[in-house]
């Protein structure tokens, strides 16, 4: 009778399949053809945190529904904390998609680098490990949003803006005593969509609201 697969972890992406419970860090790396094994970090994802697995580490596949790991070709792991959580991370450089994936962090919320006096990590930029210290970041509620107005990214405060507002973005020079301009946005918050007229707000999302040409 042929060997029941009982077990499932993911490694960078793939999902693989073993018999047993226990599985060593050097078994994870070999069976996902990471060889030599000593040539890798390996990293696990669980419960918004991550951590290095040593060659030799046991990992119980039973104690979560499927394991996650993330391998580094290297020796060198690198220390930081997320929202005051610990992290081990296997490369120089971290990207804010990862932090927000492998964090559990609402998208809506902006990341600070506290050593950097609390400058804000754009959603799609990195942040670099491996200087003095340990890196801390943390997650808050955004006082800036990044919308796009006729194709080009406008960081406007988080709040509702106006009609003349949003026109201001497109025409910096904007006379609404002479013209009337027509502004069409798509992609807001819930998804809606439509015309915004004089007199009018609209709530903004990061990232969300496309204003096409006015």
């Amino acid at each position: 009778m042929p060997d029941v697969t009982n077990f499932t972890y993911k490694l960078d992406g793939r999902v693989i399949a073993t018999n047993d419970a226990i599985i060593s860090g050097r078994e994870v790396r070999t069976i996902g053809g990471l060889n030599p094994a000593s040539g890798y970090i390996l990293i696990q994802i669980a419960d918004g945190s991550t951590r290095s697995i040593g060659l030799e580490e046991p990992t119980d596949l039973r104690q979560m529904p499927q394991p996650e790991f993330l391998s580094f070709e290297g020796n060198r792991t690198f220390s930081l904390t997320v929202n005051e959580r610990g992290w081990e991370w296997g490369a120089a450089k971290l990207s804010a998609a990862d932090i927000y994936r492998y964090a559990s962090i609402d998208e809506e919320l902006e990341l600070i680098l506290d050593s950097a006096g609390d400058a804000v990590i754009p959603a799609d930029g990195e942040v670099t490990l491996g200087g003095q210290g340990v890196e801390r970041i943390r997650s808050r509620e955004a006082k800036t949003v990044v919308i796009k107005v006729n194709g080009r990214p406008r960081t406007v405060p988080k709040k509702k803006l106006s009609y003349r507002e949003v026109a201001l973005l497109a025409y910096p020079d904007a006379d609404f005593e002479k013209f009337k301009y027509t502004i069409t946005y798509l992609k807001g918050v819930h998804g809606a969509e439509g015309d915004l007229v004089e007199g009018e707000k609209i709530e903004v999302k990061n990232g969300i609201l496309q204003c096409p040409p006015i």
